[in-house]
């Protein structure tokens, strides 16, 4: 089963446009063609390109049009040909997945930010919580929502973001046992911090939905704090 929008034909990754020889090519193929024999200059003016396809297609899902990902769309928005298109993501797949890893690289990337700019004399807990919650409203992660409910009703889609998840995950949990000695080993912190990871991942979905008021929100968020302050508080006394 594959995702396809009522906007999609079923030509639309298959057949490339005239003048794309190797568009047909499995994508890591057409990757290696591209790099033999390929100037620095080329190289970033594909990457360049790949990247471009990749903010399209989040700006159409965080806009809740996940309906309409479809490849005339996605070069609409990026100003583009269908062809181009085809070039970097030999299918609907293809793409929604480097979407998924493109959004949690840069997920990571605000994450790490966010506990760098954390002074001694603050409270992480309070810290770490408000940031997150802060960014389960930013364009990522309404993109990634709009990925999450287009998969729930294709199971190939389901099996290929699974890892990606857990790869986000693992390293989530590094970056916070690297910056503040988060104890991933210890079954009772990371219960906390995957209870506190879920509850604010599920708000979202349920602000997103309307079903949240702004005092529950911020009753939960209070709530959410003190599983994350006494599990660090734990760590801190040594387990």
């Amino acid at each position: 089963m594959t995702l396809r929008s009522s906007h999609t034909t079923s030509d639309d990754w298959e057949n490339p446009e005239p003048g794309r020889e190797d568009a047909a090519l499995p994508q890591s193929a057409r990757r290696t063609s591209r790099a033999a024999g390929a100037s620095p200059l080329q190289i970033a003016k594909s990457e360049a390109m790949r990247l471009r396809v990749l903010e399209a297609t989040i700006d159409c899902l965080q806009e809740g049009k996940s309906h309409e990902v479809s490849i005339a769309v996605i070069a609409k928005s990026a100003r583009i040909s269908r062809g181009a298109v085809q070039y970097h993501f030999a299918t609907r797949r293809d793409l929604l997945c480097a979407v998924i890893a493109h959004i949690n690289a840069r997920r990571l990337q605000q994450f790490r930010a966010d506990l760098s700019a954390i002074r001694p004399e603050d409270d992480l807990a309070e810290r770490i919580v408000d940031t997150h919650w802060k960014h389960l409203g930013e364009r990522d992660f309404l993109a990634y929502q709009e990925l999450v409910l287009l998969a729930r009703s294709d199971p190939e889609m389901t099996e290929a973001f699974a890892p990606l998840y857990q790869d986000f995950l693992a390293e989530w949990y590094e970056t916070a046992r690297r910056a503040f000695g988060w104890s991933y080993r210890d079954r009772e912190v990371m219960k906390a911090g995957n209870i506190a990871h879920y509850l604010l991942e599920g708000m979202a979905y349920g602000q997103l939905a309307g079903q949240l008021s702004p005092e529950v929100i911020a009753d939960m968020l209070d709530h959410t704090k003190s599983i994350l302050r006494a599990a660090i508080q734990k760590q801190q006394d040594g387990g």
